[in-house]
């Protein structure tokens, strides 16, 4: 399951930088060829890169990728080493909360904002904290699960 979670989230992240590379050369090329460009590129271009950020943080998460100083625990006993594998994880879970929590209020607030060259609301960016947010959750809760379970 989580095997190809990571391989569609590669996907539309792949996807998605092709298509803000794709946006970026085509507008510079209008602009020096035909002395024109397309007025919605670069902002359809800078929130797809947002999305394509909080994207590949999930990715780095599942296949484990984040940094981490284990020069501390890696002296510890295993037993420790899942104590402190635990309080780590509840802090990521409390800082992934109060992001869910001042996500909402991004996205309730920016869902009356329009951008001025899509027309579209702010908030279809900003609903992409939400979704990272709610991603590491649950990954996370996995990586604690499967942390305590081995050995």
């Amino acid at each position: 399951m989580l095997r190809v979670l990571d391989k569609f989230l590669a996907f539309v992240t792949a996807s998605a930088m092709g298509v803000i590379v794709l946006l970026v050369f085509v507008n510079v090329a209008m602009r020096y060829l035909l002395n024109t460009g397309l007025t919605w590129s670069e902002e359809v271009a800078v929130n797809l890169f947002v999305w394509v950020i909080f994207l590949g943080a999930i990715l780095a998460a599942l296949q484990g990728l984040h940094i981490k100083v284990d020069l501390l625990t890696s002296r510890l006993s295993t037993r420790m080493q899942k104590v402190f594998m635990v309080v780590a994880n509840v802090c990521v879970l409390f800082a992934m909360g109060v992001l869910i929590h001042g996500g909402l209020t991004v996205v309730e607030v920016s869902q009356r904002n329009v951008s001025a060259a899509t027309e579209l609301p702010f908030s279809y960016v900003a609903v992409s904290l939400v979704v990272f947010a709610v991603a590491i959750i649950f990954i996370t809760l996995y990586h604690t699960y499967k942390g305590l379970k081995a050995d």
